[in-house]
């Protein structure tokens, strides 16, 4: 690699900003030491964006370096918003064991507006609130785990396998979704 990556990694470094380095084996994911022809020294972090240790690799096996993209951007997003990200997860109130069900799980992520994680028998995950709800059916308004809207889909209640009330996804595309909407209302001013 030339003069590119070197101009690349230099303004990651100076910028103290998160890059994706691909090499024959495995991503790193870290800030920029220092680097020269031989060797690129990175603080490494985990894609929670929690600090793992100091990685050097060797130059030569560097195939591909991202920064400033989506993923990166996401990574940076988590590691500077621990406390929401990874706080406790929320719980849905007055669920009790008499009135458990997917069903009313379902109903009451919708009214109360909560962002869930919907797993489905079928193995596919979607990102959303739930716009509408029949006995049988399941309106969702999808969101990409980067917080962009991604449409509506359709799930029949006895596809869905399991719900996800609160986690790292859901509380890091919820805060995205906040800042964006304090962003619009700030532009309207």
């Amino acid at each position: 690699m030339g003069a590119l990556l070197t101009d690349m990694l230099l303004r990651a470094q100076r910028g103290r900003r998160v890059v994706a380095v691909q090499t024959g084996g495995p991503m790193f994911l870290g800030y920029v030491l220092s680097h020269n022809a031989e060797l690129l020294l990175l603080r490494t972090i985990t894609r929670q964006g929690l600090p793992t240790g100091v990685q050097t690799i060797q130059m030569h096996a560097v195939s591909q370096v991202h920064f400033d993209d989506r993923y990166v951007r996401l990574i940076e997003f988590k590691e500077h918003n621990p406390e929401v990200v990874y706080g406790l997860p929320a719980t849905p109130d007055g669920m009790t064991d008499e009135n458990l069900s997917m069903v009313a799980l379902l109903q009451h992520a919708h009214e109360v507006h909560q962002l869930i994680q919907v797993e489905t028998h079928s193995e596919t995950s979607f990102y959303g609130f739930v716009a509408r709800l029949t006995e049988d059916e399941l309106l969702l308004e999808v969101y990409t785990q980067f917080a962009e809207a991604d449409g509506h889909s359709v799930l029949d209640v006895d596809s869905v396998a399991n719900v996800v009330w609160s986690n790292e996804d859901t509380r890091t595309i919820e805060l995205l979704l906040k800042q964006r909407g304090a962003a619009s209302k700030a532009e309207e001013l």
